[in-house]
Parts: C-alpha cells; structure tokens; sequence
C-alpha cells in the first residue's frame, strides 16, 4: 500500500463550501427501507451479509423476511429504539419526502437514495422533487443521490452488493455511475487491490463531487483517489480548485461527457452539466491530476501506483522471450517517449557472463529465448538489470504456455516457483517489472499466474497497450510534484 504521501489536515479556506461528512468513518447501525420481497429483498441482504452493526428493515406491510430476525424489522425508522446512522432508502419516487422527514426526526446522519426519476428524468417534476428532498433534508441529513448506489465500506461492511470484497484497502473511488463503481470494485478484487471507500453519488442533489473528494483528500484511510465525473452541479468551480489545490494526494480522473453526443449523454444518466472540455484539461494539469481514457485504464494506474508508487520511468529495461516481440515492446516505449537506453558498462559486462544459450543477447533489449528455462541464471539477469542506476523499470513478456509444463521444451525443476520469485524482483530494487503475461493458448495458466503475481503485489498485463501509455502520466506526475 501506499504510505509514502503525507495526509493533509481539514482546509482553512476561508472561503471553501463544503459539507462534512467526517461521521462516515464511525457508522455503527443502518437501516434499510423499503425492501422489495419482488426483488427477494436485494439491498437488505446485501448489506446483511458483512454490515459490522445493527442492521434493520423498514416497510409499511413487510413483517418477515426469510433468515433476518423479526425483531429487527419496523414500518417506520422512527420506531427503532435505536439509533440509526445511515439509511439506504429504496422506496418510489413520491413516498422518498416522507421517509427524509422520518429520518431528520430519528436523527440520521447520511442517507443514500437508490431511487431514481428525479432531475436525472429530464422533467419538471423530477427536478422539483429533487429540491424539495435536499429542502426536506434541513441540512441535517446528509444525502447520497437520487439514483446512486450510495458507499461501500468494506471496513465496517456497508456494501449494495453480494460478494463485493472485504478486505479494506487505501483506495477511494468516487464514481458518478453505480454501474462503473460495480465494475470497479470487482475489477479491483481480481486485480489484488483494495478499496477503503467508494462513492456511487447519482444526480448529487446533496452531497456531489467536491463534497466527496474534499472528505476522501482528508480521509486518513486513504491515499490514492480514482473519479469518474461526468459533471459539476451550480457555480461550484471555486469550490473544485479550492480542494483540488489543498489536495495533497494522487488524483487518477476518467472524464465522461467530453465529446458532443458523450455531453448529451451524461445530462440524460445524471443530470449533469459537463462543461468545456477544454477548461476540465486545463483544471486537470493546473492541479496536476492524471487523467486517462478508459475504466481500465483507471484501475490499471491504480494498480501501477499502490503496488510500486509514483515514480519517474524514462529509461526502461525490457526482457523478451522473442526478439522480435522485444523490438515490438522498444518502438512502443519510445513511441510514448521513453528510452531504452544500453546498461552501464560494469552491469553489461556482468550480465554478459550470465547469457549462455546461443541465439540469446545481453543488450537491452534482453533476448534470452531457451535461456528462460535456465531459472537461477534468469533471476539474476534480472537482478542485475533492475540493479543498474540507468534503470527505472523492466518490462518483460512471458507467453503464458510456459507455465504448463506439457508444453515446456525443457523440463525445469522448480520453473515456476523460481519465476514467481524472479518477478517479485522490482520489489527489491523499489523498481517496477512489469510482466506481459500474453494468454494466447492457455488463458487459464495466464488467470492463476496472474492471480498468484497480484498477492506479490506484481501488476501482470495481456497487452503492453494497458500500460505503456500510463508510465509517462505516472512519470508527469511525479515531475510536478517536484516543480
């Protein structure tokens, strides 16, 4: 995990406007109301499955649901004897003022509205019911949404889906889209990193971008940031460079709306005002934000930071099975420009000792070919590449079928734990190596390779396209953080 970038305290902007939801860290009972026997009472079992506090239903006429205790069951939030710190409400568009007045007298804190049909559904109706709900709301109870997914907090186990992951992590998400956060979150499970909160806000009639970001910023649980924005509500631009400039901490943003139809879209999903593109990129490297294209792109970089952190990666060592997917890797390297330079004298001399196959070369590119299955001679070819001060990262490609020892020319004791070990390597010299473990003929080697590197804390890719183009982002980053 990260632990290299130091937490900022709470701004002193005096002129910043955002609400506090510091409270989120200590939720200790919840409430869900409105649970829909149609759906088999989703959301209720849901959160039921890792919610570390009290947890209640809350319907008019539900008076048992299968397997959750009768006594925890009320047809209003107001006559829990309890206290309740947070409600996700599931009720239809019009009963949703009456369930907000209920839990500004029950004294809730946050609120997270799944229901949709309100600004997000373009009419009159839906934008003035969105108002009367924030007005309903007093100031007193925080709101996520209408038509969000609300927070996964796998610390204290809030989570709107089954099977989300547990294990609590460093990463904050604050995503626009439910859906994006639920790719999201299984993506970052299959990849070996973990979450600390994420945020699915909806048409953020309350709590909205800013008010998010400002708390995760100040968050002590967390020290990378990924968004998904589509847009900002009302004249919050101050708002947005107040806290982006107080930001001490990676921001990784993927902007949707930008191009014509993309705007159009984001009015229709959210209700949300996407702007000019050209003053969110001019926002972006004022504040020195890494933005990408695409979701993998994303928690790709997510991934390259939690497991080897910001660094400057210019000069970079590749290791190849196959010259010519070696040539391959050097043009797109220095297509994105950075350099594969030759090692320094004393390491290439070294490493010349160490190649001895024919048809192998001790240049960078490293082309090692049947060498591979010599694996002691393999960890220190890399060891002494990684060794190197010219070097700040190796890249290596490993066709997945050399993990299925059908398929191996030479039988080589020990072959895969050796290369587990050999891959684990940048760790040593707090350099990234980044292995391209290509599927092509077994998948299912490339899956349990890839799923044994992710608990080394290795990033394994399918196609160097997934993160070549991300090292120079990582790399501007880093150069800023020092100007």
């Amino acid at each position: 995990m990260l632990h290299f970038i130091p937490l900022m305290k709470p701004s002193k902007s005096l002129n910043l406007n955002v609400k506090d939801i510091s409270f989120i860290n200590n939720i200790q009972s919840m409430a869900v109301v409105g649970p829909s026997k149609k759906r088999n009472f989703f959301f209720l079992r849901n959160h039921q499955e890792n919610f570390k506090g009290d947890l209640y239903a809350v319907h008019t006429k539900v008076k048992e649901v299968p397997n959750f205790p009768s006594e925890n069951i009320y047809s209003s939030i107001k006559d829990i004897p309890g206290k309740v710190d947070f409600a996700f409400i599931t009720v239809p568009a019009l009963q949703v003022l009456d369930v907000i007045n209920d839990c500004v007298k029950k004294g809730v804190k946050l609120v997270n509205i799944f229901t949709a049909e309100f600004s997000d559904a373009g009419t009159e109706e839906g934008r003035r019911l969105e108002k009367e709900l924030v007005k309903c709301a007093q100031n007193k109870v925080r709101i996520l949404g209408p038509n969000g997914m609300g927070i996964f907090y796998p610390k204290l186990g809030i989570a709107w889906r089954s099977k989300f992951p547990t294990t609590p992590g460093n990463i904050g998400f604050i995503g626009q889209s439910g859906g994006v956060c639920n790719i999201a979150i299984y993506t970052a499970k299959e990849m070996g990193i973990h979450f600390s909160k994420v945020f699915s806000f909806g048409n953020g009639a309350d709590l909205d971008f800013i008010d998010i970001l400002h708390f995760l910023s100040n968050d002590d649980e967390t020290d990378l940031i990924l968004c998904y924005l589509e847009g900002i509500k009302g004249n919050r631009g101050d708002d947005l460079r107040q806290v982006l400039a107080d930001n001490k901490k990676p921001i990784v943003i993927l902007k949707g709306g930008k191009s014509e139809s993309g705007t159009i879209a984001a009015k229709t999903h959210t209700a949300s005002l996407s702007g000019n593109t050209q003053i969110w990129s001019t926002i972006f490297k004022q504040h020195n934000l890494i933005e990408v294209e695409t979701l993998e792109q994303l928690m790709h970089t997510a991934r390259l930071i939690d497991f080897y952190g910001i660094k400057e990666l210019q000069n970079i060592a590749v290791f190849s099975l196959s010259g010519g997917y070696g040539v391959i890797l050097v043009d797109l390297i220095e297509k994105f420009r950075m350099n594969v330079p030759q090692f320094s004298p004393k390491i290439q001399e070294q490493l010349d000792k160490k190649f001895i196959i024919r048809g192998t070369s001790s240049k960078n590119p490293l082309d090692v070919a049947a060498q591979l299955f010599y694996t002691q001679s393999i960890k220190e070819i890399i060891d002494l590449a990684l060794s190197d001060e010219k070097i700040d990262a190796l890249i290596m490609d490993l066709p997945s079928w050399y993990f299925d020892p059908e398929y191996s020319i030479t039988s080589a004791e020990n072959f895969e734990v050796d290369m587990l070990e050999a891959l684990n390597l940048g760790h040593k010299h707090n350099k990234p190596l980044i292995p391209i473990l290509e599927s092509a003929h077994r998948p299912d080697q490339s899956n349990r390779i890839s799923r044994l590197l992710a608990k080394k804390r290795v990033p394994v890719f399918g196609d160097p396209l997934e993160f070549i183009p991300l090292l120079p982002k990582i790399t501007n980053y880093k150069k800023k953080l020092r100007s």
